[in-house]
């Protein structure tokens, strides 16, 4: 039997938790879930693991990287648990749940010397490392962006009342927003920090306390301007899609996340690229996975990354839901 590289320590045994722990132990590695009670799964786990109900059990082993994977309302009162550590953390997007739980995590990264990695695996989609690169030296001649996400929440777990779900309550971090990010994530990703964002919530038959679909204007520091929809409410799956567009001078980059290919698009010509690498979900959870692994060393011994930087889609999502209530455009914390 070959000797493990080391010890990961997953908070959060739901499907998200399982996934990551699947890739850390295909790279070798020892995985501990941690959970607060004992609870029968309705999910199968396929490799070794184990499970501890006190992370005070962690003391006689050295941790490599804690991952944070329970719900998004949890997320700062076990990274306040952990960080006294100082071993380095994957937290599943986003961060938090409220501004006070952001105030709170700028605080202690801050003071600390610890890296943070969020879990917004969109970024090492083959797909959008092409586009980075086509988009690179193009970038004074992109005019604006469009994203469009339109999905049914309630459909997600369909073996439990969508009512009950993370996504369906305030208390618990959801709402359109927080839970379905990644297209945030993905334009800061691309077109830079934003400076300002204007957000309206439209009309939904979904019975939650959470906003379920939003129409979102990021105003970049760059000049693009990138427009969200942002949607778990579409009842029709005829109507669902996942794709986004991107509007320069003379060409258009089309990307449609249900689909392996991108479509550039000029005046007389359609460029169809395909990606080299495998895309799927659980190839990008592997990439982000080793990514990460990889930069743990050489993040130690260089500068850490600001706040505002790995925090960009959250200062975006907290300024998106002031502007929701003030119906006006909001600056950026």
């Amino acid at each position: 039997m070959k000797k493990k590289k080391g010890n990961i320590c997953i908070l959060g045994k739901g499907s998200i938790g399982i996934r990551h722990g699947k890739f850390f132990n295909n790279f070798g590695y020892n995985v501990i879930f941690f959970r607060e009670r004992k609870k029968k799964l309705k999910l199968k786990i396929n490799y070794n693991c184990k499970e501890i109900y006190d992370l005070n059990e962690l003391k006689k082993k050295n941790i490599d990287l804690f991952v944070i994977s329970n719900p998004t309302s949890k997320h700062f009162e076990s990274v306040r648990k952990i960080f006294k550590k100082n071993i380095n953390i994957l937290i599943e997007k986003p961060l938090v749940s409220n501004y006070q739980d952001f105030l709170k995590l700028k605080s202690l990264y801050e003071k600390s010397n610890i890296n943070i990695f969020v879990g917004y695996q969109l970024r090492h989609d083959p797909r959008i490392k092409i586009i980075k690169h086509i988009i690179s030296k193009k970038n004074k001649k992109i005019r604006y962006a469009n994203f469009k996400l339109k999905t049914y929440m309630p459909n997600w777990h369909p073996w439990e009342d969508y009512k009950t779900s993370y996504a369906a309550q305030k208390k618990l971090g959801g709402g359109v927003l927080l839970t379905c990010s990644h297209e945030i994530d993905l334009a800061c990703n691309l077109f830079g920090e934003a400076k300002k964002v204007f957000c309206l919530k439209t009309k939904s038959s979904l019975k939650t306390s959470v906003e379920n679909s939003i129409i979102l204007i990021i105003q970049h520091y760059t000049g693009v301007v990138s427009n969200l929809l942002l949607d778990f409410a579409c009842t029709s799956s005829d109507q669902e899609e996942r794709i986004f567009q991107i509007v320069l001078e003379n060409k258009e980059i089309v990307c449609d996340l249900k689909k392996r290919n991108i479509i550039l698009k000029s005046t007389n010509n359609l460029k169809i690229i395909k990606p080299k690498i495998q895309v799927s979900v659980n190839n990008i959870y592997n990439y982000q996975n080793s990514e990460i692994l990889k930069k743990i060393n050489k993040l130690n011994k260089t500068k850490r990354p600001k706040f505002k930087t790995i925090s960009n889609a959250e200062r975006v999502i907290f300024a998106a839901k002031k502007s929701m209530k003030s119906q006006k455009f909001e600056k950026l914390n």
